[in-house]
């Protein structure tokens, strides 16, 4: 199966003092487990760029541990998707749901395109498309899947 996957929970899972942190990792290792397939549009690879230099910045890093980490995110196994048709649906999505850019809205259009789940850290955006985006999961209800009962 294939999962879209948010620039976030990378982020979440590579910061120990992220709130879903310990959801994130949790989540990431189940889809491993799973052999689920992750994507996202390319903007995936300069949203990881940008935070990872915010937290620097921030000093919640040094500079050369926001390398490691910047390297080991980059490397990640996630299959991207960018073209014009991908660009102009994620434009129509951000109109229906008055976001104020279309960021957010590439991740939505390709959930649909693949019809499958988009996975998000950002409760905001869940929130503000709930009941009318069907495709969005918010990391934060993720829970560990209990075994089965013998």
């Amino acid at each position: 199966m294939t999962v879209v996957v948010d620039a976030n929970i990378l982020i979440a899972f590579g910061l120990a003092d992220e709130p879903l942190h310990t959801q994130a990792n949790q989540i990431l290792s189940a889809w491993q487990t799973a052999g689920e397939r992750l994507t996202a549009p390319r903007l995936f690879r300069s949203e990881i760029t940008a935070v990872v230099r915010k937290v620097v910045y921030q000093g919640r890093m040094t500079p050369e541990q926001g390398r490691t980490m910047l390297a080991q995110l980059l490397i990640y196994p996630v299959e991207f998707h960018e073209d014009d048709a991908l660009l102009k649906e994620a434009y129509e999505l951000a109109v229906r749901f008055n976001r104020p850019r279309a960021y957010d809205s590439q991740y939505m259009a390709l959930a649909d395109r693949l019809q499958c789940d988009f996975w998000t850290a950002d409760e905001r955006l869940v929130n503000s498309t709930q009941g009318q985006f069907s495709r969005i999961r918010w990391l934060g209800s993720w829970t560990l899947p209990t075994p089965p009962t013998p």
